[in-house]
């Protein structure tokens, strides 16, 4: 009874947990740092480094001498090769043996050398890989966040619109009961209030559609909804950057940048170790090894003891050897010229990926530029559009428009509420964006990546 009792509190306490974390208002930040400790991706990306650095303190080892030892024990029977004397025998007898051997390279062209240099690259690229993943990720979330944020205030405006076509119906149905307007306008704002339900009813399904995409990218399972909070307080100003300050700025730190560079140099290298074969390979090596048979026998016919031919069948050996290339089909040529052209090929992807950088920064400023302006224009136009809805407003009740007129005055305040909107949000994602090219990761408690990379 006591244990049905623990484990029925142990998820009445698990069910209020999930219930309150579902409850809770999730602001941008919060969504992506949950993003960032629970998506599956970045976990991967995480044994991908785990990888490579065990990559690197393998080609570190590899300078190490490389030592085995080994042991062979067997019964011979039949004709057989006496192990003392080279003659055939056909005694059984049982033998052992015992080797140690080990080996290091001396010179390799230094190959060895480079290939630790072009792991400590590979280790670069991994662990900016990883970086930018995170920012693509939290760049991801954020886009998913506004569109949830887009659709809610879009959601709003739909049910402002209904409420106040139901509002509006039922004055015209008194006016109709009274002579004051035609059936036909009844009808006709019965159909547009139909209309305008089925808009609200598809607004909240593409929102609950764009939630769960969201809580797809956070890999956040829980059904219940999420309440989302967004900065209403933003102060619009023109801020506009140099393009060129801006991508030397995003140059100097920015991960993917980097890991463009550090793949530059481990091509470097790479072709370093193509060419270190070319050279000859110098190799020392030595040994010992010792052996007891059941052969060995002394003058009076006995078998020599284990430890004394342990001791006396002992012999050391010390050696070197040289390894040339002479002709390899010109395998190592043709690997050094290839080297070569993937040298090539990732400068040329360099320059193309800065190219690229540059002009979506220049695009990304002007873009600002124009959002700046377009939500000043639809601000003021909103206002306006309201003033003249209220005017229609008391016309049609006044009779002195039709309802065609009505509807065109509340579509245009809807749609400019809409645009208003549309380019409120637009200006937050932009802004963001040009404050992350100039080092600022903005869901982070610290605003700069910048020490991360100091040397």
């Amino acid at each position: 009874m006591q244990f049905k009792f623990l484990v029925s509190t142990m998820f009445f306490v698990l069910g209020i947990y999930e219930f309150s974390l579902a409850q809770q208002s999730w602001d941008l930040n919060q969504c992506i740092s949950y993003a960032i400790e629970n998506n599956i991706k970045l976990k991967e990306q995480d044994i991908l480094n785990q990888l490579v650095s065990e990559d690197l303190s393998q080609s570190k080892r590899d300078l190490l001498p490389g030592v085995s030892a080994s042991t062979q024990a067997g019964m011979n029977y039949g004709r057989s090769i006496d192990p003392n004397t080279n003659r055939y025998i056909t005694n059984q007898f049982f033998s052992n043996s015992y080797s140690f051997n080990t080996s290091i390279s001396v010179f390799e062209g230094f190959r060895l050398q480079n290939q630790i240099k072009y792991h400590k690259f590979r280790k670069q690229i991994s662990e900016y890989n990883q970086l930018n993943a995170i920012d693509d990720l939290a760049f991801t979330v954020m886009t998913s966040f506004f569109d949830v944020i887009y659709y809610e205030g879009m959601l709003e405006i739909a049910k402002e619109q209904v409420e106040t076509s139901k509002l509006n119906l039922k004055t015209v149905e008194r006016q109709v009961e009274v002579g004051l307007k035609a059936k036909s306008d009844l009808l006709e704002m019965r159909a547009n209030l139909e209309r305008e339900e089925l808009n609200r009813i598809q607004i909240e399904n593409s929102r609950k559609t764009a939630l769960l995409q969201l809580k797809q990218q956070m890999n956040y399972v829980s059904p219940e909804d999420m309440i989302l909070t967004d900065e209403q307080d933003l102060v619009f100003q023109e801020t506009i950057s140099n393009p060129d300050e801006l991508f030397e700025q995003f140059t100097n730190w920015s991960p993917y940048y980097k890991s463009l560079e550090a793949n530059l140099k481990a091509t470097e290298k790479s072709l370093s170790i193509n060419r270190a074969r070319l050279y000859p390979s110098l190799f020392a090596s030595g040994g010992m090894n010792t052996g007891y048979s059941e052969t060995n026998r002394a003058e009076n016919g006995q078998v020599i003891k284990f430890g004394e031919q342990f001791v006396n069948n002992r012999n050391q050996y010390f050696g070197a050897s040289i390894n040339i290339p002479v002709f390899t089909k010109w395998a190592l040529r043709s690997n050094v010229k290839k080297a070569k052209l993937d040298i090539e090929q990732a400068k040329t992807y360099l320059e193309d990926e800065k190219q690229k950088l540059f002009f979506e920064m220049a695009n990304d400023l002007t873009d600002l530029e124009a959002l700046y302006q377009e939500y000043n224009q639809y601000k003021k136009r909103s206002e306006v559009d309201e003033l003249a809805f209220k005017a229609a407003e008391k016309k049609f009740e006044q009779g002195l428009i039709n309802v065609i007129e009505f509807y065109i005055a509340k579509n245009r305040l809807a749609t400019t509420n809409s645009q208003v909107l549309r380019a409120r949000l637009q200006w937050d994602i932009k802004m963001k964006t040009l404050n992350f090219y100039k080092g600022q990761r903005f869901w982070e408690t610290e605003n700069s990546l910048q020490s991360q990379f100091s040397e």
